[in-house]
């Protein structure tokens, strides 16, 4: 089962059960909510966990996992990540599939495998290519195809790349 992870436990919040988690999510709302099913993993340990609740506070999620009624049931799970099944992800392309990806430009001449993906305020492609590494913004001007099937990203590749 290929997973994505989603966020990252922190400490305790109150005597009630609730965990700071900080969400690696770009739709967060959709995957922290009540009755979802999550991985959490923490080392070799791992276990799969239910929401109860959770709600939002300075920036971070405030969950609450069925069975970990209060704050030493749930200091357990502290620094473990949490994950979800890839295959229940809406259609589209994702992060994790970038990563997997080699670029080539529009001759089919391979440019070179991405080793990153940073996320600024927008999605930059770090490529091995040759002896060095390039950055490719991940934008319509560059990007011409993405297929993750094929595992390529397809650029317009520009002098001064």
């Amino acid at each position: 089962m290929k997973t994505l992870r989603i966020g990252h436990i922190g400490k305790g919040f109150g005597l009630k059960g609730e965990l700071k988690v900080r969400s690696f999510s770009a739709e967060p709302e959709e995957r922290f909510v009540k009755g979802q099913s999550v991985l959490w993993q923490r080392e070799v340990e791992e276990r799969w966990l239910t929401i109860e609740s959770v709600r939002e506070h300075q920036g971070l999620f405030l969950v609450k996992f069925v069975g970990f009624d209060d704050l030493s049931a749930a200091e357990a799970l502290f620094g473990g990540d949490l994950f979800v099944d890839a295959q229940t992800l809406k259609p589209g392309i994702y992060v994790y599939q970038l990563k997997e990806c080699t670029v080539i430009d529009e001759e089919g001449r391979v440019i070179g495998p991405v080793v990153d993906v940073l996320d600024y305020s927008q999605l930059i492609l770090r490529v091995k290519a040759d002896h060095r590494e390039v950055l490719i913004p991940y934008v319509k001007a560059f990007i011409i195809n993405t297929d993750p099937v094929a595992k390529t990203i397809t650029v317009r590749w520009m002098e001064g790349l």
